[in-house]
């Protein structure tokens, strides 16, 4: 009987998507263990961009969390992710990548998922060589996308070029949950063709509830390996959940190399963690065909309706995803992923806003119409658009900057003989935010991630016996009154 295994994304991809990355370490540490004990082939736990939000919003170490989640996991290996920099929208220099693959390693990373915003085997060259060198093992994404130069054809030479590279392993990666079963039955041969011993996985999102019969399909196809989360962290932007595409394989008749009882257990903690703190709950969603035109991310779109509400252009939002579609056109059709489903989004958005297409052009957009960001994003370019955008005075400024270069020990004494795992914070966040992250201490939460003193208040009120509350604290008092 074929076997199928998983890898769960819940502490990465799902908390990402649903949660806007807003899991504390006091949140995951309590289920590790359970996680753990369930025989995932790995865990992702980090990227990139966690460094900037869990410095200067949660207030906490992330190399911290890796070692605390390390200890607690000791059979699963632990997977980070990253895409051609390490600062999403900015070139970020060699130095610091290869100290933060370094430090990933050191610890406790095994694992690393290699991105490129356009698929582009140079890139995925230079990461898988860098990560090895690093110590860790190497998960090259083929980024799907719909456009007319996103065929199977183009997917099977990607895989091919992949394959060449040595990597451990390759992920049909769906970002955007753009997949259908009927794409799935055409890709997935194509691609399982060209790969040859190296094993791939399944990575997609429910954004149009395709998300669970796509992984279906794939198991049928060939896929031996399927990323899933837990909910509540599954379903909506996030992924499948992993019960639903366990029960759905056994029904086909295929083994499942998963434990699901100690998963009860994390789904029970996360879940009473979304009530507490009124996080979202992943969710089925409806189906919108308007989605394989602009392909916005989820996430994006909520972030596009919350900024033209503070321009006060509320009723735009269809106009700017109207647009987006023009602008991906435009550009080439670049994957809708980040930095580049930014990049396009915000020149949308300032085309809608100006009244004028182009009047004004982003820095970013002009260093990816100058091949800052690869040569077939600006080769791919339509040539009228191109000529607008560097035609622009700023475009001649950008074209004479090199992407500053700074050796380790420059950066070392720049900033001032810290520990390299604090440099990277530094870099990442900032000095003053690192400082103030220190200066705050750990966190004071309680096992499921709530505040203590809130739930020292809440037992407090369940068990009945007060009828007043009074907190006070250096100078600032408040007292709780129960009205019957």
């Amino acid at each position: 009987m074929d076997t199928v295994k998983f890898v769960d994304t819940t502490l990465r991809d799902g908390q990402m998507s649903l949660w806007a990355t807003n899991m504390t370490t006091a949140m995951i540490l309590p289920v590790a263990e359970s996680i753990d004990q369930a025989g995932f082939e790995a865990a992702e736990i980090i990227a990139a961009a966690f460094f900037k939000k869990c410095v200067r919003e949660l207030h906490e170490d992330p190399w911290e969390r890796i070692r605390q989640v390390r200890a607690r996991m000791p059979n699963t290996p632990l997977r980070a992710i990253r895409g051609r920099y390490m600062s999403a929208f900015q070139i970020t220099p060699a130095s610091i990548t290869e100290l933060w693959l370094q430090r990933l390693a050191a610890n406790g990373i095994r694992e690393i998922r290699i991105s490129d915003s356009s698929n582009t085997p140079a890139v995925w060259r230079d990461q898988v060589s860098s990560a090895r060198a690093a110590g860790m093992s190497t998960i090259v994404n083929l980024i799907f996308s719909i456009s007319p130069k996103h065929t199977d054809a183009y997917y099977a030479e990607k895989a091919a070029a992949a394959a060449r590279l040595g990597t451990d392993r390759m992920c049909l990666k769906d970002p955007g949950g753009l997949l259908t079963p009927e794409r799935t039955r055409t890709l997935v041969p194509a691609i399982l063709r060209e790969a040859g011993e190296v094993p791939i996985e399944f990575h997609t999102h429910c954004n149009l509830g395709m998300g669970t019969p796509c992984c279906v399909e794939a198991i049928k196809l060939g896929i031996r390996s399927v990323n899933t989360a837990i909910p509540p962290l599954s379903d909506g932007s996030s992924n499948p959940s992993v019960f639903d595409v366990v029960r759905n394989a056994r029904v086909l008749g295929y083994s499942c190399d998963l434990e699901e009882e100690p998963l009860a257990a994390v789904e029970q903690h996360f879940s009473a963690i979304a009530r507490r703190q009124r996080l979202p709950v992943g969710a089925p969603v409806r189906y919108d065909c308007s989605n394989y035109l602009h392909q916005v991310p989820g996430g994006m779109i909520s972030n596009l309706r919350h900024q033209l509400a503070n321009l006060g252009l509320d009723g735009k939002l269809q106009e700017v995803l109207d647009e987006t579609t023009r602008v991906r056109a435009d550009l080439g059709y670049p994957i809708m992923v980040t930095p580049y489903s930014q990049f396009v989004g915000a020149q949308a958005v300032m085309n809608v806003v100006l009244g004028e297409r182009y009047k004004s052009v982003s820095d970013e957009v002009i260093q990816y119409t100058l091949g800052f960001w690869g040569e077939e994003e600006s080769t791919s370019i339509d040539p009228d658009i191109k000529g607008r955008i560097l035609g622009n005075p700023r475009a001649k400024e950008l074209a004479a900057w090199r992407p500053p270069q700074p050796t380790l020990k420059e950066l070392r004494q720049q900033y001032g003989g810290v520990s390299d795992d604090d440099l990277l914070l530094h870099y990442f966040a900032g000095g003053s935010d690192v400082a103030a992250m220190r200066a705050a201490g750990p966190r004071q939460e309680s096992g499921d991630g709530v505040p203590t003193l809130a739930r020292l208040i809440e037992a407090l009120n369940v068990s009945g016996q007060c009828r007043h509350i009074q907190v006070r604290k250096s100078g600032m008092s408040f007292t709780l009154q129960r009205r019957r």
